[in-house]
């Protein structure tokens, strides 16, 4: 997947839109995932997506090498998300930690045996929601996922382990 989106990269800067347009149809899925990350409302999820893929072809130029593109992408699309989250929650008068803390799990899809998830999700911090959607909504490896955080890769796997486990002490006992 790399050298085909390395491959549209080139393609986009020399001037081909419907290479863009490959580019995005290629990353939608992924983006929504970090995006709703961050945000969990569906609405801000678009909203923020949609910023972000701007802002990428805007910068296209900027981007060392097109086989980084999904990191790269990925780190747009999350600094769109908390920007949206910054703007909306101060122009609503709302806190910013508890907007991010008001995050909704919406990854776990509608099925009445995985509420308990959905609803330890919703309890998780959001820095914790967030490295979870990358991992298994966003589908990045761990050095992916440190290139958008600005983490070394050891830190990314401690906080993804934390995560884990959190998520594990919250949901409720099976045998109960």
């Amino acid at each position: 997947m790399s050298e085909v989106d390395a491959e549209l990269v080139k393609r986009v800067i020399a001037g081909d839109r419907a290479a863009f347009e490959a580019l995005v149809s290629a990353h939608l899925l992924r983006a929504r995932a970090v995006a709703r990350g961050v945000l969990g409302d569906d609405v801000a999820v678009d909203d923020a997506v949609q910023e972000a893929f701007l802002r990428a072809y805007a910068r296209l130029g900027q981007l060392g090498d097109p086989v980084t593109f999904p990191a790269w992408l990925s780190t747009i699309v999350r600094n769109e998300a908390v920007s949206w989250l910054r703007r909306h929650a101060r122009a609503r008068g709302v806190d910013l930690k508890a907007a991010e803390d008001h995050v909704r799990p919406e990854a776990v899809p509608e099925d009445p045996q995985l509420e308990p998830l959905r609803l330890a999700l919703a309890k998780l911090s959001a820095s914790y929601r967030e490295i979870l959607a990358l991992k298994y909504d966003a589908g990045l490896n761990y050095e992916q996922i440190a290139e958008v955080l600005d983490l070394a890769v050891p830190n990314v796997e401690k906080r993804l382990y934390r995560a884990r486990q959190a998520l594990i002490r919250l949901m409720p006992d099976p045998g109960a």
